[in-house]
């Protein structure tokens, strides 16, 4: 049994009052032996038993009032054999949440996101009223609520365009749990855990902090992404960056006046192009304005990157 606030168990100590004013009031009446009342003797030990039986049921009940209060008063926490969120001592934990685009890759038809939002919730779901939980996404607010107010976000959040720095996210979290008078105290990482967003140095965590991590997919996700696309000389150079060995894809630029002019956006060229290298797409022969462009790139597992 775990009790929330042990300090009130001091209050125990009470339970012996009632019996100490029942042994202090406690006075035997002189005996006189009066023979025309000798015959009230055994009426009078039957009315004595039968108030010793109330005086004693009277004492227990005090006390059981006493010890119940402060027991209530202590916060039992009893471990439920039925399921382990009952059974996990009082905790403070940040659930970091990556959303960031990375996290937007499509791995067997399933978005690697959907698993990490999906790992949070769980995580949220399991948590007791005794413990105290946040929610950290990549937009860097600490988000503090109850359990249904976070899952309500859980449920709401998707993939931003904002970068998660998992270092910097870890050490925050840890400061903010270590500062929780709990038992205990842990940070939670959902992440794809992207090499780039690591960071080159390692997060300080405060001793008793424990720091889990999602395990990462057994798969490497392979992308290729646009790294660059500028219009230079008469034609959009575009640059594409992404995982070694990448197969290339088909870029296609389209320009055009816009929704408001007269039409959207029209083909004006493509070429292919692998990670590491670049293209020039020649532009034909514009009038003199205002153009909208986009380059695009064809979509791979990560299509956050896939367009400019």
């Amino acid at each position: 049994m775990i009790f929330l606030h042990p300090l009130a168990l001091l209050g125990l100590a009470a339970a012996a009052i009632p019996a100490l004013l029942h042994l202090l009031h406690r006075r035997d009446p002189p005996e006189l032996d009066f023979p025309p009342l000798r015959y009230l003797t055994e009426a009078e030990r039957r009315s004595a038993r039968r108030l010793k039986l109330r005086h004693l049921l009277l004492l227990v009940l005090r006390t059981a009032l006493i010890v119940t209060v402060v027991l209530a008063a202590a916060r039992p926490l009893v471990p439920a054999p039925g399921g382990p969120a009952r059974g996990h001592e009082p905790t403070a934990v940040v659930v970091v949440l990556d959303n960031s685009p990375s996290a937007g890759a499509v791995l067997g038809g399933r978005p690697v996101f959907e698993r990490l939002r999906g790992a949070a919730a769980a995580a949220v779901s399991e948590a007791t009223p005794a413990d105290r939980v946040r929610l950290l996404l990549a937009d860097g607010v600490m988000r503090t609520a109850s359990r249904a107010a976070l899952l309500e976000v859980l449920d709401s959040v998707t993939v931003g365009h904002q970068r998660l720095e998992l270092s910097r996210a870890v050490e925050r979290a840890a400061r903010v749990v270590n500062a929780e008078p709990l038992p205990a105290r842990e940070v939670q990482v959902l992440s794809d855990l992207q090499r780039t967003a690591l960071g080159d140095l390692p997060a300080e965590v405060p001793p008793g902090v424990r720091v889990l991590a999602l395990a990462p997919l057994p798969t490497a996700i392979a992308n290729r992404g646009l790294a660059e696309a500028r219009v230079r000389d008469g034609a959009v150079r575009v640059s594409v960056a992404g995982t070694p060995r990448t197969p290339a894809g088909a870029v296609s630029v389209r320009v055009g006046r816009g929704p408001g002019a007269g039409g959207g956006l029209r083909p004006a060229g493509r070429a292919l192009v692998a990670p590491g290298q670049g293209a020039a797409i020649s532009l034909p022969g514009l009038s003199p304005g205002w153009w909208m462009g986009e380059a695009e790139l064809e979509p791979d597992e990560l299509r956050a990157d896939d367009r400019r």
